[in-house]
């Protein structure tokens, strides 16, 4: 069972994806499903829900913006506020029937890092993100080992070509969105994928930097 778990649409500020072509897009890659993971908003998920039909998994998140970093929320259908403590972030996770994971937990600008990724307690961490250097993926992957908790990868979508660039691996009899949440939420799911080399650093950098001006140097 292969799943991208970190996919952006033009719910997000930062993408222009439309989720019936994201669906499209990962049904061609080969995934057996995806997460919709838009920044602060859930509105793509039905969308991609309906485009999905049966036979393919559309798992419901947000990406959620902490006061200190980013955290993924599976299994919520509704908003997360933003801006809030890593701590009260999971918490409020939690209480809507949802799995908290650190997202990218090393990249900086938009990770939880080190010290934040102590607050709460996560199942498990992003530890492959295609939008992510090497470096920050491999100390993610390190720090879950140590911690005895899951890893997830995702390819942090926000273009259709980006689409399945890094994956979650888990059980082959995985069968509804749910199972694949309660994986999650027992550590049990693994990642692989591909780092953000050169090219991609030239086509991320420019547009993060161009996106952060236009928003009043306010973070995602």
């Amino acid at each position: 069972m292969l799943l991208d778990l970190h996919n952006h649409t033009r719910y997000s500020p930062d993408s222009r994806v439309s989720p019936k072509d994201l669906v499209a897009a990962a049904r061609r890659s080969g995934l057996n499903g995806l997460a919709i993971t838009d920044h602060n908003a859930v509105g793509g998920v039905r969308e991609a829900q309906e485009a999905a039909g049966a036979g393919f998994l559309v798992l419901p998140g947000v990406e959620v913006s902490t006061a200190s970093g980013h955290v993924l929320a599976y299994g919520v259908r509704e908003a997360v506020p933003r801006d809030l403590s890593v701590a009260e972030t999971v918490d409020r996770i939690v209480a809507l029937g949802g799995v908290a994971v650190a997202a990218h937990p090393f990249r900086f600008w938009s990770g939880l890092g080190g010290e934040a990724l102590g607050e709460a307690r996560f199942p498990a961490y992003e530890t492959s993100n295609a939008r992510t250097l090497r470096r920050g993926n491999v100390r993610a992957r390190e720090r879950a080992r140590a911690a005895h908790v899951g890893e997830t990868g995702g390819s942090d979508s926000h273009f259709l070509d980006e689409v399945a660039r890094a994956v979650t691996e888990g059980d082959s009899g995985v069968t509804t969105p749910d199972d694949v949440i309660q994986l999650v939420g027992q550590g049990a799911t693994r990642s692989r994928g591909a780092d953000r080399g050169a090219a991609g650093t030239l086509r991320y950098v420019p547009k993060a930097v161009g996106e952060w001006l236009t928003r009043g140097m306010r973070r995602i």
